[in-house]
């Protein structure tokens, strides 16, 4: 009666359930577990930090005006810009790309990306940056004009070595729920920050639509890094959520990482969880179903523990035969599995 009483089936059955069932209700709300301990992990977090484009964005921009800055034409600045572009899986690249339909593109003899930054490229001899307006600068030295004082767009910038060719100003709308999900974060007790690449105006045009707070903008990919690790230093546990290449080390810094499903391939790699849908309520509703099974694996090791402590005893002083006990060891697994099916409702 003692060996069948103590068989530690519920106890050993209480977490692995209650995990199984959460990552199969994650799966249903369009949220893939890619690594063991995500959803724990997922319970515990007190910060959010968020990408901007592709993320809190929908990652579609579209070119809305070309401004060129020196002797060629719109078209032409556009067709280079996506020459340079051409096979990158950036938003802003796959813009640039689309708004050239039924134009000629030039031939770029070498193409080198620098994350979070923008492409240097050798087009007709001539050496060519596309990307961030620092970026471009640091190739001739020139200074930066202002083609659109006060915009809260996104601006890409072209240039070579003796000149700035073009700027070219995208916009890009936010993902349904967006809102929703930063309130619902902040409901549940935890911060939310967004962290981007992007210039300062576009990023506080998001921030301030999403009522965020703690922004950060024009950050390299060592610096949103640097920026989490600086949360975990002060105790804080952090989820991170991004799409693009530029977000693959802060992924992997994170307690706990989630990729948008549209996103580069790299950036799902490093990621605990990909979320497969557009719908940003299910990540929300992702942490509120953590926490329910960090609940739920509390309650059942308290029963597997509370049903030894009762039943040992009495197995002890002969109060309790092996059959009796064999219906109350199944009886209390029965229990345990049970408790983590509710996580389904």
């Amino acid at each position: 009666s003692v060996l069948i009483v103590t068989c530690p089936c519920a106890l050993s059955l209480a977490t692995p359930v209650a995990m199984t069932v959460a990552t199969g209700e994650l799966a249903r709300r369009n949220l893939v577990v890619t690594r063991v301990g995500a959803i724990e992990s997922l319970a515990r977090v007190t910060d959010f930090v968020f990408d901007k484009t592709g993320t809190l964005t929908r990652g579609e921009p579209s070119v809305a005006e070309v401004k060129p800055l020196d002797a060629l034409e719109a078209d032409a600045c556009l067709a280079l810009a996506a020459a340079i572009g051409r096979g990158s899986t950036h938003p802003l690249d796959r813009a640039l790309a689309c708004a050239v339909q039924g134009l000629a593109l030039p031939i770029v003899a070498t193409r080198e990306p620098h994350p979070g930054a923008g492409i240097e490229a050798h087009v007709g001899g001539s050496r060519m940056r596309l990307g961030r307006a620092a970026f471009v600068a640091a190739l001739h030295g020139l200074p930066i004009p202002e083609p659109w004082p006060g915009t809260r767009d996104t601006v890409v910038w072209l240039g070579d070595t003796t000149r700035w060719i073009a700027a070219f100003r995208l916009g890009d709308e936010l993902r349904p729920g967006a809102r929703a999900l930063a309130d619902s974060l902040r409901a549940a007790a935890i911060e939310v920050h967004l962290v981007s690449g992007d210039e300062p105006a576009c990023v506080a045009a998001v921030a301030c639509a999403l009522g965020i707070e703690r922004v950060e903008s024009r950050a390299s990919p060592q610096h949103k890094q640097a920026y989490v690790r600086a949360l975990q230093l002060r105790g804080a546990r952090v989820a991170m959520v991004g799409d693009g290449i530029n977000d693959a080390p802060v992924l992997g810094q994170a307690d706990v990482s989630i990729a948008m499903g549209g996103g580069a391939d790299l950036a799902k790699v490093r990621a605990d969880a990909v979320l497969l849908s557009d719908a940003l309520d299910d990540v929300a509703a992702a942490v509120g179903l953590a926490r329910r099974a960090r609940a739920v694996i509390r309650e059942n090791l308290a029963w597997a523990l509370g049903y030894n402590l009762v039943v040992v005893p009495l197995a002890v002083a002969g109060w309790v035969t092996p059959l009796i006990a064999a219906i109350g060891m199944s009886a209390s697994s029965l229990v345990v599995v049970g408790n983590a099916l509710r996580l389904r409702r």
